[in-house]
């Protein structure tokens, strides 16, 4: 059931208008150069898929690299969470939607497709299941990586020639939802000029949408739904502007006509992408490893139910704790808070949800950036000289690891939580009735933030083990 709440008249938002600079705003209204970058990915995606199919021990270096190394830690863990959707905006399966949506059978979604969060399956099972149990399927087999990204490149392909609206790319697609949760925590926005869409009867930018949004709505709605950055709307119409604004800057005030999907998107993001992976990647690299709970009962469950070399039960249990802890920790502390404010419980998890969104935006960033200077950045390069047979020299690592003033991004993921404290209390006075003695509104506040403070418990309890002085573990 949507979550029907008439947000307050927006604040004046401090901004900087892209649309209004003359060497962006030819970019972004015209869309010649965006189109140039859509066909590059097309390009790219297409050429990793047939240097991991036909030659994986050589070509598809290449594969690996800018699957894993561009693809993930840079899109989706620095660009994202800063700028929006700027992934989706260039993504090879949204340009090809675009036409093939035109020739095919322009069906309306199931309303079964529509409730489904077929997206967020997807990514949680083909994904972070396959990532925390057999890590190096993907990481270190180009042939897989390449499969894995054919079959969701025809997975889209098929749904574009079925249905309208650019279906795929708003239910099915395991990214769409995801970076639409993360843009929450952005800066990029797209408003329009009110006193020119008052008198507006073309609602030009509207039909210039492929995913049918209103951006004339987007402001009062403190919403941009779907919302790829496409950029047709700012091409159509000159009143809509593409701004910049505080990072997270609708955090503060109540979406309208929430259904509550982007709070449960984040929610799982937050279990798997800063629990999870602290989990796998922080407590396993500490003295405390081998005492860790999941790797304990890894040991046993290989020791009973063999398996092949590649796979870890270690790490499927490390995902499936991280998941149940972060979820209980939500339900009980939402619980109380709806029960302290009388209302629904859905209703009031929709709204303490977004709280998440530094959280699950920033707890991957620093791991993020010191791999893709050290790691990701030159193997990209140096495997696309050899892909391509280009003129060029190779390149060392950006930055060693290792190098002592990388320890400023250790600071990221507290800051993460600092912010995320912050937008929480502020979603929490939302949902309690007026003249809430402040007794209650504190304990509604540390109830309503239980998944963050879980979070730094886990950060505590790392930089504890780490402390200790004993030689560092590593359970992998």
């Amino acid at each position: 059931m949507a979550v029907v709440i008439r947000p307050r008249p927006p604040a004046p938002a401090r901004a900087i208008e892209l649309t209004a600079l003359p060497g962006i705003a030819g970019v972004l209204r015209r869309p010649h150069v965006l189109n140039a970058l859509r066909g590059l990915t097309v390009f790219l995606l297409a050429s990793a898929i047939w240097f991991g199919l036909t030659d994986p021990a050589g070509s598809g270096a290449f594969t690996l690299a800018l699957m894993w190394g561009i693809f993930w830690p840079f899109f989706t863990s620095l660009v994202t969470p800063t700028l929006g959707n700027a992934f989706c905006s260039v993504c090879p399966h949204g340009f090809m939607g675009k036409y093939l949506s035109r020739i095919g059978l322009k069906r309306h979604a199931p309303r079964w497709l529509i409730r489904a969060n077929i997206g967020l399956v997807l990514v949680m099972v083909t994904y972070w299941a396959v990532s925390f149990a057999a890590p190096a399927a993907f990481a270190r087999s180009a042939d897989i990586t390449a499969g894995f990204f054919l079959a969701y490149t025809l997975l889209a392909a098929a749904s574009f020639l079925v249905w309208r609206d650019m279906a795929y790319c708003r239910h099915i697609c395991p990214l769409g939802g995801v970076l639409t949760a993360y843009a929450r925590a952005g800066s990029a926005w797209i408003t329009t000029e009110a006193k020119n869409c008052a008198t507006c009867r073309s609602f030009d930018c509207a039909r210039a949408c492929p995913h049918h949004l209103s951006p004339f709505r987007f402001e009062e709605r403190n919403d941009m739904a779907d919302c790829t950055l496409c950029m047709d709307c700012a091409t159509a119409c000159t009143s809509v502007k593409v701004e910049l604004r505080r990072p997270g800057h609708q955090l503060a005030r109540p979406v309208a006509r929430d259904d509550g999907r982007t709070a449960r998107i984040l929610l799982w993001l937050t279990a798997v992408a800063a629990v999870g992976v602290q989990f796998q990647h922080g407590l396993n690299h500490t003295p405390l490893a081998a005492m860790m709970p999941w790797n304990l009962a890894g040991g046993l469950l290989a020791d009973r139910i063999p398996m092949p070399a590649w796979f870890q039960w270690s790490g499927l249990v490390a995902l499936l704790l991280a998941i149940a802890l972060t979820l209980g920790a939500a339900r009980t502390g939402w619980g109380l808070v709806a029960r302290l404010a009388g209302r629904d419980r859905a209703e009031v998890a929709a709204v303490l949800g977004h709280g998440l969104a530094p959280l699950a935006c920033i707890a991957m960033l620093a791991h993020g950036i010191v791999f893709f200077l050290a790691v990701y950045a030159p193997r990209l390069w140096n495997s696309a000289i050899a892909a391509y047979g280009l003129p060029a020299a190779e390149i060392g690592p950006l930055v060693a690891r290792g190098t002592p003033w990388l320890g400023i991004f250790d600071l990221l993921p507290w800051i993460a939580i600092l912010w995320s404290l912050r937008v929480m209390h502020r979603r929490t006075a939302l949902v309690l009735p007026a003249g809430t003695p402040r007794g209650r509104r504190f304990l509604a506040t540390t109830a309503a933030a239980a998944p963050v403070l879980l979070y730094a418990l886990v950060l505590v309890v790392k930089l504890w083990a780490a402390a200790q002085g004993m030689p560092a573990g590593h359970v992998h």
